[in-house]
């Protein structure tokens, strides 16, 4: 994985994009099929290739969950995969995916939020906490006027839920940061997806998953595979070697890419209105973007300062 923080700004577009799509895909998914059903599969697939990606490269996936490891390893997937992967799955029963992905452009508040508390970070300059009032300010004209007229409950109560998700999200990207002080992001990542596909298992089975027509439709494995190997599995990895490299808040602050890839990518495949708002938005989030990773003088070693 790279040292360079322009590569690792590289890896979170791409990782970003994926996961940006996966609103439409879990939107898509949701129609057809339940949410712990979903949730299962998903993380099967991203822990069979995990365990391919660790009988590679290594460390034997035995070796994970040590004495002192097991506490972390155990929030990492309860967190990030299971908790943020049920709230994700419900709320997207209720609003749609142009809405949801939205609101993930809140998340770099959440991941920013959790930062200050567990490992006292800082962006480098005061200045650079303008990017997040700036891409802030492009959510709302991603949303819309028109969207915030077009009131009705449903989308409310899943918009509610997709908020859930977002402070789990940003509850998660802090300990996993404190995971990897010890253990790289691939033992981090791949431990947090063998727990949650644990939980997500047990929890199907009151859905009776075998039994449902979604076993045999061909759409439902197609999006499944995309969630499993491309949202969790490279999507993961790369969104945790990037916060390794250049710290949580500055990572996190891509995720307001999220609601531009996600709103697209709803307009090209879901037939989601798009409202004219959302280029003005898009230029606002990606200098959000840029302001919070602002280049350092020679003087900065540290992609972050922190404070104990």
């Amino acid at each position: 994985m790279p040292s360079d923080p322009r590569k690792s700004y590289a890896l979170l577009i791409i990782a970003m994009f994926f996961w940006g799509g996966s609103w439409v895909s879990a939107k898509v998914l949701v129609a057809i099929a339940p949410p712990l059903t979903i949730g299962f599969f998903r993380f099967l697939i991203a822990g069979i290739l995990f365990l391919v990606l660790m009988a590679i490269r290594g460390p034997s996936p035995l070796k994970l969950f040590t004495k002192e490891r097991a506490k972390i390893l155990l929030l990492v997937g309860l967190t990030g995969v299971f908790g943020y992967g049920v709230f994700f799955l419900t709320g997207m029963q209720f609003t749609t995916a142009a809405q949801g992905s939205i609101i993930a452009g809140f998340n770099p508040a959440t991941v920013s939020l959790f930062a200050h508390i567990i490992h006292r970070e800082r962006l480098a300059k005061k200045w650079q906490y303008a990017g997040f009032a700036l891409a802030f300010a492009g959510i709302i004209f991603v949303v819309g006027i028109q969207a915030l007229i077009d009131f009705r409950l449903d989308y409310l109560i899943g918009n509610l839920i997709i908020l859930c998700a977002m402070m789990t999200w940003g509850l998660y990207s802090s300990i996993g940061k404190e995971a990897m002080k010890t253990m790289s992001s691939l033992e981090v990542t791949a431990a947090g997806v063998f727990v949650g596909c644990v939980l997500f298992g047990l929890s199907a089975i009151t859905e009776e998953f075998w039994m449902l027509p979604a076993m045999i439709d061909p759409l439902f494995w197609f999006n499944v595979l995309y969630l499993g190997a491309f949202v969790t599995f490279i999507g993961f990895l790369f969104y945790f070697e990037s916060i390794k490299q250049i710290g949580a808040t500055k990572t996190g602050g891509f995720i307001n890419l999220v609601p531009v890839f996600g709103t697209s990518l709803s307009f090209l495949i879901l037939n989601e209105v798009i409202y004219w708002t959302f280029a003005l938005g898009l230029a606002l989030v990606i200098g959000g973007i840029l302001i919070i990773n602002f280049p350092e003088s020679n003087d900065d070693t540290a992609p972050i300062s922190e404070e104990r």
